[in-house]
């Protein structure tokens, strides 16, 4: 028999106490405000779908939360948001309504060790930009995140953005087994030099390319590494990759965030899910990526729905991460206490600051309370 588990949660669920749930309906709330102001419209999607349905996710299977209803249908418990979004779209929208902008607040499950900043049950905000297959639907959304770091009073971050396909378009030229193929782009992903060379040394490659892909990993910068890859390679899809990722680049710096973006060609994500622009968001303090998204064409295929889209998540408890290790977050503080003898007075006085938006606080005359106020007033 199973033991009993007391007060005890699942393995990798927590409990969000006051002071953490106010900083994430604060976060939440700005992003709200942010993403409206780009014409985006929220939807929500239900935590529970048919498993199936989800399959284009293309999260492992172990890392489904699962079970089956009274019909024997097997349910399972969303793992990302893009994907029950695409399934919503292609059920219950359609291209009419293109381009579409939508942005969602949402928990999702996946049943994976747990970390610092990610448990298996976690949060995220992102939007989706479907049906707009232009650089500038890219750069739309990349600066969007760009302007949620900032408007949640992230400083010390920067934006890494690539093009899987100018990877691609290497890789599947080399005349290799496709295991192989597959080892090279996750040793360049993770930066790997040792494994990238040892796996290297083992093919019959062509110096001058072998040479060009242990070059990747560290290939970062602004405009002038876009311009030096382009030297680099004479394969199609690569070359035209590159001048994808320069189109978008000019246009952040249209957009004004371009200090806070450049080129990093080990930026992989899920190179099978991903079809173009990709991106990530890092800060010191926190030891994996903030936020991150990218081009995803083919998914509402997936659907019987042909259609271009690009979006990005933000992870709140990273972001939170983020934030706590920048400067001290306000979590449980109200605008005024009001202290009295007199609770009618009291009350009267909090009314009419509530009216006037503030939030307040009334207590008794030395009386504790385990919160902070910007303001004191006794009666």
């Amino acid at each position: 028999m199973p033991q009993k588990v007391g007060l005890q949660l699942p393995h990798g669920m927590r409990d969000l106490l006051p002071g953490d749930t106010k900083l994430i309906r604060d976060l939440e709330n700005l992003f709200v405000d942010r993403f409206s102001r780009w014409g985006y419209f929220e939807v929500i999607t239900p935590v529970l779908e048919y498993y199936e349905n989800l399959l284009p996710a293309e999260t492992p299977e172990d890392q489904f939360f699962k079970l089956i209803d009274r019909e024997g249908q097997i349910l399972a418990m969303r793992t990302d948001m893009t994907t029950p979004i695409a399934r919503m779209v292609a059920a219950k929208i359609g291209q009419e309504q293109f381009p579409l902008r939508v942005f969602y607040l949402a928990n999702v499950f996946r049943y994976e060790s747990p970390q610092r900043g990610r448990q298996r049950e976690f949060f995220q905000a992102g939007v989706e930009l479907i049906g707009d297959p232009a650089p500038t639907a890219d750069a739309e959304v990349i600066t969007l995140a760009v302007e949620c770091l900032k408007e949640a009073g992230l400083e010390g971050f920067q934006i890494s953005i690539g093009q899987v396909n100018f990877l691609k378009g290497i890789i599947d030229s080399m005349d290799v087994d496709s295991p192989v193929k597959d080892g090279i782009t996750q040793a360049i992903s993770r930066k790997d030099f040792v494994e990238l060379e040892m796996l290297l040394d083992k093919q019959r490659i062509d110096p001058g390319l072998k040479s060009m892909i242990l070059s990747l990993p560290a290939l970062r910068g602004g405009v002038q590494v876009i311009d030096q890859a382009i030297t680099l390679t004479e394969n199609v899809t690569a070359r035209e990759a590159l001048e994808n990722l320069r189109e978008v680049f000019h246009l952040l710096d249209v957009y004004g965030v371009g200090k806070e973006v450049f080129v990093d060609f080990g930026i992989m994500r899920d190179f099978d899910y991903y079809s173009g622009i990709v991106f990530e968001g890092y800060s010191p303090g926190v030891g994996a990526p903030i936020c991150g998204g990218g081009r995803y064409d083919r998914m509402l295929g997936k659907y019987g729905l042909d259609a271009p889209a690009t979006g990005f998540a933000i992870g709140m408890e990273r972001l939170m991460l983020a934030l706590e290790t920048e400067h001290q977050v306000d979590r449980t503080t109200v605008d005024y206490l009001i202290v009295g003898s007199d609770p009618a007075q009291a009350i009267k006085k909090a009314q009419e600051l509530r009216g006037q938006g503030f939030s307040v606080l009334v207590a008794g005359l030395g009386q504790s309370l385990p919160v902070a106020a910007r303001k004191k007033l006794e009666l």
